[in-house]
């Protein structure tokens, strides 16, 4: 007897109930995968914060307690022992520095700035040097994203050293800590911070990490944190340990993303009252008012 052969086949309902049904899977496991990612990007930037706080530290311990200059502009621009600065501006294969806004470099070039620092010979990695969320050596940032035409702004180095130690603050206030030993709150005192700098003024990471304007009578931003961990930054402390912090307030995460659009004196701030405390120089504790 002839057994008569059904059709397998699926049925048009069927088929959606399949597509809806994966549909449905996806939107369940795309954020778990992003989250995911952002947090081992974290993690990973968090390792990198410890490689260069130790270096930092080793730095000072094998130098009679001097810290680095961390000052990043190019020989002869009036920012301390150029010979003593961190990490460098790009350098050309001919060993000139190339750091002026809206110059081309390459990579190489940027790579060559950094391991010129004097703390490269401890680290020994350009990769601790970013953060893999940071995607401006690629996107370029918000000054100009047309980074496959304009290298000058696909930033590479993440990460810089606030300006009251043995930074800026040479120039802007007169003072600047300059021993390791001279940091008089070294658990609170942050060192590295993850920064986003957006090329107005340089092709690089230029200079040093800083709070307030030199004409500022309160106390106000004016460099920027890099907030790519889901509304968090991280930061790297003077006694070696490193945090993630999570912005709360709202007007920190709008001066982030355009800080040329955004008010840099924002009153009770707690995002600002924080970094203003763990500054080296002395500055306005108190944000309210005007």
């Amino acid at each position: 007897m002839n057994q008569i052969r059904q059709n397998k086949a699926f049925t048009l309902i069927e088929l959606l109930v399949v597509i809806a049904v994966i549909a449905l899977l996806m939107a369940i496991l795309i954020p778990a995968l992003s989250a995911a990612k952002k947090q081992a990007q974290a993690s990973v930037c968090m390792a990198n914060q410890r490689g260069l706080i130790t270096a930092y530290i080793a730095y000072a311990l094998d130098n009679d307690d001097r810290l680095p200059n961390a000052d990043t502009f190019p020989p002869g621009s009036n920012s301390g022992d150029a010979a003593s600065a961190w990490a460098k501006a790009p350098i050309l294969a001919n060993g000139d520095y190339e750091g002026h806004a809206g110059v081309n470099v390459t990579e190489e070039d940027r790579f060559r700035g950094i391991m010129a620092g004097v703390l490269f010979p401890y680290i020994k990695d350009v990769k601790l040097y970013h953060c893999p969320a940071d995607n401006r050596h690629i996107r370029g940032t918000i000054v100009d994203q047309e980074a496959k035409t304009t290298p000058a702004y696909t930033m590479y180095r993440s990460y810089g050293i606030q300006g009251g130690l043995n930074g800026e603050e040479r120039d802007w206030s007169g003072f600047a800590v300059k021993k390791l030993s001279d940091i008089k709150s070294p658990g609170t005192t942050y060192v590295f911070v993850e920064e986003y700098y957006d090329g107005w003024g340089s092709n690089y990471n230029g200079g040093s990490w800083q709070l307030c304007r030199r004409e500022s009578k309160h106390p106000s931003w004016w460099n920027v944190m890099a907030i790519w961990h889901v509304n968090s930054y991280t930061l790297s402390f003077a006694d070696g340990h490193v945090s993630k912090i999570k912005c709360r307030d709202k007007r920190t995460l709008d001066y982030s993303r355009d800080r040329w659009n955004t008010p840099d004196h924002q009153p009770d701030n707690p995002d600002l009252e924080f970094m203003v405390d763990g500054y080296a120089v002395p500055l306005p504790r108190k944000s309210s008012g005007s």
